[in-house]
């Protein structure tokens, strides 16, 4: 028994070591492709809730202290994320709450957590034109809607309409929303203002507009093409708004352009299509017809743009990104540099791709 209450102390002295010792890095510019080639992907930064990556410690976790009502300030396991007016979303299945953390203050507050509009498993995040927050909840079977100040204003779904919705999206030019059912192998379409059901689309199969357990659903902005994720199938099917089948890209493998387990998909302004794979641990970027790889980037890791079950993946209207890693419990913000958005970057994008030598290193002290 001795023997084991000292190993105890010495676990325990070690994790207060840990938490004091000071670590100093580096700060770098990480951007895809790299230097001399012409860059087309920055990344920016890394939340893991809205305090600071030091502030929930080890021994909060060797303690089980981590998810209790006082210490869960950070996100346990991420799926759905967003971006909207300075904040992002993210829904934890490990805490079951959406986070909204502000991106400059880190202030944290959260979505689905009182009496009213309690979520049980959130998955996917979407946003309306009015701002307001959906959320798909797999566990009961519903979408809820909640307005800027986290207000439960709007349900939609219960166990007769829906099996497991998961991925959802929102045209907001048409005012739909569009949830995939994962376990229905189908995909559904409403009108928001209504509640009205327009169309359903699938079943469980391998032709053209069918599925196996599809996950995710992005919409094309510019047109209102629908992109669905068909994870079992290792294939993503590109719709029009209407649900029309329009074509479809992908098969398993384990080379580039090719798929092993598919699950977000996000959409820039110039149509490119963006889809992380959990098992590859990366994202690969096509042209908007799928039929050509642009480029990848990512790959397994603890690191800054690396990841360990990558999940969620949501692009906003400036071309900002962020990215669900699902067992590292934190999410990553990147930038796609559109030429839109070097036009209104000057001076950063000069910053960015200046030669390596002509950079001095920038080291900061973290405690």
């Amino acid at each position: 028994m001795k023997i084991i209450f000292l190993s105890i102390q010495v676990v325990i002295v070690f994790f207060f070591q840990a938490c004091a010792t000071k670590e100093v890095v580096e700060e770098r510019t990480i951007m895809f492709p790299q230097y001399p080639e012409k860059p087309k992907i920055l990344y920016l930064t890394t939340y893991r809730g809205g305090a600071k990556d030091s502030e929930v410690s080890a021994l909060d976790t060797f303690l089980g202290e981590a998810k209790s009502e006082k210490k869960v300030s950070n996100i346990i396991k991420p799926y759905g994320v967003g971006l909207q007016d300075g904040k992002v979303f993210v829904a934890d299945t490990g805490s079951d709450a959406v986070f909204v953390i502000d991106e400059k203050s880190r202030e944290l507050k959260f979505i689905g957590n009182g009496a009213v509009g309690r979520l049980a498993s959130p998955v996917g995040i979407a946003f309306d034109k009015d701002k307001n927050i959906y959320v798909s909840d797999s566990r009961e079977r519903r979408i809820n809607r909640y307005n800027i100040n986290g207000q439960l204003n709007f349900t939609l779904g219960d166990r007769m309409e829906f099996t497991s919705p998961t991925g959802i999206a929102i045209d907001k030019k048409q005012h739909r929303l569009y949830v995939v059912d994962t376990k229905a192998h189908k995909f559904k379409a409403y009108d928001i203002a209504s509640k009205k059901l327009l169309y359903s689309v699938g079943k469980r199969g391998v032709e053209d507009a069918e599925f196996n357990y599809p996950t995710n659903v992005a919409v094309d902005q510019r047109n209102g093409n629908i992109v669905i994720v068909d994870t079992q199938n290792f294939r993503v099917q590109i719709f029009d708004k209407d649900g029309k089948f329009i074509r479809k890209f992908g098969n398993v493998g384990n080379k580039p352009g090719t798929f092993a387990r598919p699950k977000g998909v996000g959409i820039d302004s110039d149509g490119n299509i963006y889809v992380a794979d959990s098992a590859f641990n990366n994202v690969q970027i096509f042209n908007e017809n799928g039929t050509a790889l642009l480029m990848f980037f990512g790959g397994g890791g603890y690191g800054p743009t690396q990841f360990r079950l990558i999940t969620g993946i949501y692009i906003d209207e400036n071309d900002k990104m962020i990215i669900a890693d699902g067992f590292s419990g934190r999410v990553q913000t990147f930038q796609y540099i559109s030429d839109k958005w070097i036009k209104n970057n000057p001076q950063k994008y000069n910053e960015i791709t200046a030669p390596p030598e002509t950079k001095a290193d920038n080291k900061i002290e973290k405690k």
